[in-house]
């Protein structure tokens, strides 16, 4: 059997290199085989495609629970496991990282850098990890206070750690990208004006090899480098440095057929700015926010880049992949990625050239993109008001298989029926594109806009996880689905295959734990029931006959909130200046969070405070009594780059007055619900 003869392989490297010897030779040398998943994607090429077909179209039906390990987080999982011989790592809230028996489920150890959570936005960054890299018997992963850690992968202690940026300004909670023996992470931090930039470390000695810097800073202080002078001169406004941008959150690729790093960044978009920065305008082309930029892998140099922002709608920029097409008559080594802004792009991945973009999702910013001049023909935001929303694609990574030429997205799209009073306008799509023909083949409409990353198979299958907590395999060319499995937990991670003992595997981290419930209200990304469930990794097999755990879940009762005493304009004063303080950072918009008040790790749902809570309301929001827990204290700023400005006790009680508003419409909801 090909599994079989793959293991052999396998073993054979582990003997002569115990302790997860991930190298550059290996993972390009195992490209074909798929037992291990050892970098983010399985193969450089960020493809997030397994070779196995041991699972096939024809046996799905027949998966069954292998195992399933619980892991302990008051908060679910958004994270890519990384296999390798037999080893699962995983992280998860707080960047922790487990080592987990591919063949039993057994945690092996567990890791925890012990974030500061007394910072603000290392509270918030703490909250949610999306995955880590092992090399060279080493595990590695980013920290909410914006380090990245290098842990031994046998021990599971801690071989060093470096800073990557400044821990009191924001933190990361993307997962670190290898290659060319290095590791390579950027941060958070464009919408509260932090700089971006991208970090490579020396992999055997966390030693600093070199940085670019997305954006750039004060003129007056010089210029890193003249790719940096060279964007200053598409900035401008008063002091528009200021406004930072460009960071590098998520989307990070490593080429070898080029030699380059390709990565995206965030937008650098002044009318989202909070806090103290709320009114700073700036314009131009804001370089290089927004942008797919490439990089000499060795130096960091500047090679290309390709902006997908506008000058009137500024863009965040997600997973790249590449691969070798035929497009236009001719094979091209082609990067694809498709941004929040709804179109799907391809690139050429030595120059940069744009070659096709289209829309995949309803666009309402613009109408086309000029292949000629790589710019978007944009529609004039309507006069005294914004435009209507677009769909697109967040961080969640599509998947590409050579076999069917099809990218699967995972998208977030606008509904098209008419809204009933509150319900959220988008809904979620999975959808098979063809980059050659610049066409969708099929798609499957999901009732929650917010889901998981896509596994694609050479058995012509395609898994993807829902925020409703069904995890589900479709046939890769027609979409149709074959089987399905209700996990009782909301599904926001990147399900991924490997081998054991000439078995192939589908593993799923459950839970809900995107970092996006940091930002979108929490009925958009799960149910009542998902969003209560736990933390898992769930392990499928063929014939797996595991009885699958337990999915009961409680959902608490909404306690009653204190008598609403306030005014009404206090109230929706309340409403803006819970906006102005980036409360929703945290607690979400509308206070609409996790459905319960914990406090054991966990952020609280605001409508859900116990009447001491209420009574402690100063003593929490402005002199911090719940600063080491990562509430800061307003009365005491919890300054750059939010709010310098402290918060005043009228202006305390005014957002008090909001948040019983929201308590009493949940009270009130559930107890209308109750009486039908």
């Amino acid at each position: 059997m090909r599994l079989l003869r793959i293991f052999a392989v396998t073993t054979a490297v582990a003997a002569a290199s115990p302790g997860a010897d991930v190298t550059e030779s290996r993972v390009i040398a195992e490209a074909a085989d798929g037992t291990n998943w050892l970098v983010g994607g399985r193969t450089f090429d960020e493809q997030h495609f397994s070779p196995l077909k041991q699972v096939n179209d024809k046996n799905v039906a027949r998966l069954g629970l292998a195992w399933s390990t619980d892991i302990e987080s008051a908060m679910g999982l958004a994270t890519e496991p990384i296999v390798v011989d037999g080893v699962i790592y995983v992280s998860a809230p707080q960047s922790r990282v487990y080592a987990v028996d591919a063949l039993s489920g057994k945690v092996k150890w567990r890791f925890d850098p012990k974030v500061r959570l007394d910072r603000m936005r290392n509270s918030w960054a703490a909250h949610s990890n999306r995955g880590l890299a092992v090399w060279q018997g080493r595990v590695y992963v980013g920290t909410g206070d914006c380090r990245l850690v290098a842990i031994d992968a046998a021990s599971g202690e801690k071989a060093w750690d470096s800073q990557v940026c400044e821990g009191t300004q924001t933190g990361i909670t993307g997962a670190p990208h290898v290659g060319a023996g290095k590791v390579i992470i950027g941060y958070n931090g464009s919408d509260t004006g932090v700089r971006g930039s991208l970090v490579a470390f020396d992999a055997a000695t966390g030693k600093e090899a070199w940085r670019f810097w997305t954006v750039p800073g004060d003129p007056s202080k010089g210029f890193e480098s003249k790719a940096l002078e060279m964007a200053a001169k598409t900035w401008s406004g008063d002091k528009w440095w200021e406004v930072g941008g460009g960071d590098v959150w998520d989307p990070i690729t490593y080429d070898p057929a080029t030699g380059l790093v390709i990565f995206g960044t965030a937008g650098a978009e002044p009318e989202i700015l909070f806090g103290d920065k709320a009114d700073k305008k700036v314009s131009g082309d804001r370089l290089f926010s927004g942008c797919v930029i490439a990089v000499k892998a060795d130096t960091g140099e500047y090679v290309w880049h390709y902006q997908t922002s506008a000058p009137d709608y500024h863009t965040e920029n997600m997973h790249i992949l590449t691969a070798d097409i035929v497009f236009g008559g001719q094979k091209r080594h082609v990067a694809m990625t498709a941004p929040k802004n709804g179109f799907f792009y391809v690139l050429d991945a030595k120059s940069g050239e744009l070659l096709e973009a289209k829309p995949v999702a309803k666009v309402t910013w613009a109408t086309s993109v000029d292949l000629k001049t790589g710019r978007a023909v944009e529609i004039p935001a309507p006069a005294g008001g914004r435009r209507g929303i677009s769909g697109g694609h967040n961080w969640w990574p599509m998947s590409y298989s050579p076999l069917t030429g099809l990218v699967y997205l995972p998208l977030h799209d606008v509904k098209t029926h008419p809204l009933a009073a509150g319900e959220f306008p988008e809904e979620g799509k999975l959808l098979a594109w063809d980059p050659v023909g610049q066409s969708a083949r099929w798609s499957v409409t999901e009732p929650i806009s917010t889901n998981s990353g896509v596994l694609s198979t050479a058995g012509n299958l395609v898994f993807q996880g829902e925020g409703t907590g069904e995890f589900s395999a479709y046939a890769a060319d027609s979409g149709r689905k074959l089987w399905s499995v209700k996990t009782g937990s909301a599904i926001h991670s990147v399900p991924v295959s490997f081998g054991v003992k000439g078995e192939q595997y589908i593993l799923v981290p459950v839970g809900w734990g995107s970092a996006s419930r940091l930002f979108a209200r929490a009925s958009s990304m799960a149910t009542p029931e998902s969003k209560r469930g736990l933390a898992r990794l769930l392990a499928f097999k063929l014939g797996g006959a595991t009885p699958f755990p337990s999915i009961a879940v409680r959902i608490p009762p909404v306690p009653r909130p204190p008598d609403q005493t306030y005014s009404k304009e206090t109230i929706e004063l309340g409403a803006k200046l819970y906006q102005k303080h980036i409360c929703f950072d945290c607690h979400a918009p509308e206070a609409d969070g996790s459905g319960a008040f914990t406090e054991d790790g966990a952020i609280p749902d605001l409508r859900y405070l116990p009447a001491d809570s209420h009574k402690n309301w100063y003593a929490t929001v402005l002199a911090g009594s719940h600063q080491k827990n990562g509430m800061p204290g307003f009365g005491n700023p919890p300054g750059f780059p939010i709010v310098v400005r402290k918060m005043t006790q009228q202006e305390a009680d005014a957002i008090h007055a909001y948040i019983i508003e929201q308590s009493w419409n949940a009270y009130n909801a559930e107890h209308a619900k109750a009486g039908q």
